[in-house]
């Protein structure tokens, strides 16, 4: 006997945008499962019944579901056997199992068996509904992260340049075009935004692909160590100069040499990269002969070069010779539609490096992914996963095992009450004294926050309370700490 009404979602009025679950009930009591398909239909959800477990992998072959209630007890084929079933059939289905005992051996036998709940009969029916709600939601992000791992791995695993927006589709579009030619390039972004990553995706589009690619990040060298670095010196050139060694651009030749930081070179090493930009020649630190190199020239940034050449901290000519192709990457709070893609792909990575099993983000960890601004661009977000993988003791990363920064984002503003006929005076110090607890006391925050200057409400602390507010410091306290 199978049960299958499907009627015009009602009573909940779900979006238009987001269709009904589709549930399998499974009991041998004809008249509870007639009666609690009606009770789901009647909320809005699309609902199939099976009287026993043969029935039930049989609507499971000729039809999808999103949620499973199991009854324990069944003729034939047991509750738990039929669990197992249904996962070698669809090992994401969340099976919810009833029984009408609740011994301890029950439930743990069911949640081995891999059921997301238990319930005991009769079924609160609000507790129900929202397991189903929950379950069905994680079931999508499950689906999901494995569409996206799959894309991941099928479109973006050979350059690690991940994204579906339009801003980064025109990257690498990009990217794929200048790729072949030996132009310089001059990659601009914020800091953490995989400047690297796309130099790296350039060289290996290119021809130079299985040459040499070499990488100097310039900001942390003084000026003489990143000369003798670029170029190389001979022994006895300098004090601890004690062999003859190779730079960069000799390490890097008939390959691609990747300047990261390029606005903290000093004038003196300016000219002598604008020379070998030319003319792709130089002599060591100490050294008379003239070397000859073919190097694929990439630069980046974080700073404004044209503004740096206007007031003369950077060559005007050395910045038009690596400004050939310029190519800016857009900070990720102005893609995060990529956010899910990106998130996916180092959950895959430190799974698989730290030997976790975690299918995916529950939709709320996600929301938070979401919604954070991310100052630290796509390095931040790779931190923020591999800490959760690390932490994480589930098969699914929740809010809890994301960094405190996305945690704090998550958290609803608190709120104050204003009587009617309270007056402004009063309103204006819970407004504040409010603002400072969220602050942790720290008044420069606080009017921030508020659109004030710290002097106002240190003023206004006075006023309040001659000798200051405890744990609140004065503004003077605050600058010398």
């Amino acid at each position: 006997m199978r049960v299958s009404v499907i009627r015009p979602p009602t009573g909940r009025g779900k979006s238009k945008k987001m269709p009904a679950p589709r549930i399998l009930v499974v009991d041998d009591d004809k008249n509870a499962l007639i009666g609690l398909v009606r009770l789901l239909e009647g909320e809005g959800y699309e609902a199939s019944g099976a009287i026993s477990a043969y029935e039930a992998l049989a609507l499971l072959d000729n039809q999808g579901f999103d949620v499973a209630l199991v009854d324990l007890k069944l003729p034939g084929m047991g509750g738990l056997s039929l669990v197992d079933e249904i996962k070698k059939r669809d090992e994401l289905l969340p099976i919810l199992v009833v029984s009408a005992y609740s011994s301890v051996e029950n439930v743990v036998a069911a949640v081995k068996k891999g059921a997301e709940h238990f319930f005991t009969k009769p079924i609160d029916f609000e507790e129900l509904k929202v397991t189903i709600d929950r379950v069905w939601k994680q079931r999508k992000s499950l689906q999901e992260a494995e569409e996206l791992r799959g894309k991941v791995e099928g479109e973006f695993g050979t350059t690690e340049m991940i994204g579906d927006t339009p801003e980064m589709q025109k990257v690498i579009k990009t990217i794929r075009d200048i790729a072949p030619s030996t132009a310089t390039v001059l990659i601009y972004g914020e800091t953490g935004v995989g400047k690297e990553l796309v130099a790296r995706a350039i060289r290996s589009y290119s021809p130079r692909r299985n040459k040499p690619f070499v990488v100097l990040h310039c900001a942390a060298l003084a000026e003489g160590v990143l000369e003798s670095e670029l170029f190389g010196h001979e022994k006895g050139s300098f004090t601890g100069a004690l062999y003859t060694r190779r730079g960069r651009f000799e390490l890097a030749h008939e390959g691609t040499l990747f300047l990261d930081e390029v606005s903290e070179m000093g004038p003196s090493v300016q000219v002598k990269l604008l020379r070998v930009t030319e003319t792709g020649t130089f002599e060591r630190v100490g050294g008379e002969e003239t070397r000859q190199v073919d190097v694929r020239l990439v630069a980046a940034t974080n700073k404004d070069l044209e503004g740096l050449v206007a007031v003369g901290k950077f060559r005007e000519d050395l910045y038009y010779r690596l400004n050939v192709i310029k190519l800016a990457i857009p900070p990720l709070r102005e893609r995060k539609a990529d956010i899910p893609l990106l998130a996916n792909y180092f959950l895959l990575k430190y799974t698989s490096r730290n030997n976790k099993e975690i299918r995916g983000f529950t939709p709320e960890a996600m929301h938070l992914l979401q919604e954070y601004h991310w100052p630290g661009n796509v390095r931040e977000l790779e931190n923020t996963v591999e800490r959760a993988v690390v932490f994480c003791k589930k098969n699914m990363i929740e809010p809890d095992y994301l960094s405190p920064n996305l945690l704090e984002k998550g958290k609803k503003p608190e709120l104050i009450q204003i009587r009617l006929g309270m007056p402004m005076k009063d309103v204006e110090r819970e407004v504040i004294q409010k603002t400072l607890e969220l602050t942790h006391g720290n008044k420069t925050e606080a009017a921030r926050i508020l659109g004030l200057s710290a002097r106002t409400i240190d003023n206004k602390l006075k006023e309040w309370k001659p000798h200051g507010t405890p744990g609140i410091k004065s503004i003077e306290q605050e600058s010398n700490i």
